[in-house]
């Protein structure tokens, strides 16, 4: 099972998909979309090393602005798509950030069915969430409906890939600081100890 986790900056994948790529961290590729800036990518190496994921493509576009031109950022994602074949894209919450509302929609567009066959079209496409957003600019039809069990491991992992962000750690009460905690609820609430939440967009069944 190949996954691809495509994060509009470096720690959003840790936020979202972190107890997910700490189960299959060798399976996954993880895209960081903007140029976050030699501190943070240093941040962004420890946190997949943490991880275990070994396979990762920073593609440099202008942070804040992902959406600018739009056209190229699709194109960067039709290539990575192509490239690396996921049977499982993973893509952000298009909630208050326009990096994340960007990323969102180019990952929907390039997850379409294509007349070109050279096109790959990925059979899963989910949402994850990233906490430390609870504004959303416009309503969607996203649904919290796939649960991804964790261990107490795996959510430790993920709670230390989030803390490798220094530069990014607001301090106090913050969901970036309390992701075990969040992992534990959204888990507890289905019955295991810990998970993550990610909405289903397309499921095409073998």
């Amino acid at each position: 099972m190949r996954r691809l986790v495509i994060a509009p900056h470096m720690d959003d994948e840790s936020l979202g998909c972190g107890g997910l790529l700490a189960k299959y961290g060798p399976e996954c590729r993880v895209v960081a979309v903007a140029d976050s800036g030699p501190v943070r990518a240093a941040e962004h190496a420890r946190a997949l090393e943490l991880l275990g994921v070994t396979d990762a493509v920073a593609l440099g576009l202008p942070d804040t602005a992902l959406g600018q031109d739009m056209p190229r950022l699709v194109r960067e994602l039709d290539r990575q798509f192509c490239e690396f074949r996921p049977d499982e894209v993973y893509l952000p919450y298009p909630s208050l950030h326009q990096d994340h509302i960007a990323v969102y929609e180019a990952g929907m567009r390039a997850s379409r069915a294509s007349m070109s066959s050279s096109h790959w079209f990925p059979p899963t496409v989910l949402v994850y969430d990233i906490a430390a957003y609870d504004l959303n600019l416009y309503p969607t039809d996203l649904r919290w409906n796939v649960f991804e069990s964790l261990t107490d491991e795996q959510a430790e992992l993920k709670r230390l890939a989030c803390a490798a962000y220094e530069s990014e750690s607001p301090g106090g009460a913050h969901p970036m600081n309390s992701v075990k905690d969040i992992a534990r609820a959204v888990g507890n609430m289905r019955l295991t100890e810990f998970a993550e939440q990610y909405a289903l967009v397309r499921l095409v069944r073998s």
